[in-house]
């Protein structure tokens, strides 16, 4: 199972964003909406369910254990 990163948080949320202030929950559906991977979604579903982001930066800036992309591994 390959680790979640931010560069694929931010691919499956960035349309989340635009139209005003995201919660937790509109984020999980706009990343299950782009076909993210259980994992993409379980890591946006541990915040606050109280949360809202107005952008992409605010959301990365609570998720600070994610690198940022993905380590190639011997043989992969």
């Amino acid at each position: 199972m390959a680790t979640v990163t931010r560069q694929e948080i931010s691919a499956c949320t960035r349309g989340a964003f635009g139209s005003g202030w995201v919660g937790r929950d509109q984020l999980c559906a706009a990343a299950r909406s782009a076909g993210a991977r259980p994992e993409v979604v379980a890591t946006l579903e541990r915040l606050s369910p109280h949360v809202l982001l107005c952008g992409l930066p605010d959301l990365l800036l609570l998720l600070p254990e994610l690198p940022e992309e993905a380590e190639e591994r011997d043989g992969a």
